[in-house]
Order: C-alpha cells, then structure tokens, then sequence
C-alpha cells in the first residue's frame, strides 16, 4: 500500500476556511488573514499537490478578494464549491 502524501499547508488552509464556512470563525478574522496564509504558504502547498493549491489560490482567493460585495451567509455559500472541489481533488474524485 502506497504511503499517504503528507499536506500539512494545504490542510491548514482548509481547516482555516471550514472554520469560516462553519461559522467558528469571524468574517473579519478569515478576510483579513487569508491571504496572509496563502501567500506564506503558496509555494509549499503547490509541491504538495499543484492542482488544489491552483484551487486554493484562485477558486477562493478570488472570492476573498471580492467579499466586500457580499454578506456573510453570501460569502460562506461562495466558498463552499472550491471548498469540496479541493475536498474531490485531495480523494482522486476530480480531474
């Protein structure tokens, strides 16, 4: 049996933004260190697998960078298809 790939920065950025989706977290909390994190974190995240951090960076980064247009519940619903999209990559689901 194949030896599971460790993702520590890629788990983080999804725990970071489930803590959103789910409501453990402040809107102004996830907005304003998002992109901290991901800037940090980019580069690691895409030698652990290239295909959910482009999901990560432009699938959600986009919608952060956007979330002034947006109320929270608009914000969570916006994150929640990249969200699973990474969650299907990470199983071998997508592509």
């Amino acid at each position: 049996m194949p030896k599971k790939r460790s993702i520590p920065n890629i788990a983080f950025m999804m725990e970071f933004t489930r803590k959103f989706i789910d409501e453990e977290s402040s809107r102004l909390d996830f907005t304003l260190d998002f992109n901290y994190h991901l800037i940090q974190r980019y580069d690691k995240m895409y030698r652990e697998n290239p295909d959910a951090a482009e999901v990560i960076a432009h699938g959600i980064g986009n919608i952060v960078d956007r979330f002034d247009d947006m109320s929270d519940d608009e914000l969570r619903d916006e994150l929640c298809d990249p969200y699973d999209l990474v969650l299907d990559i990470l199983s071998g689901k997508a592509f």
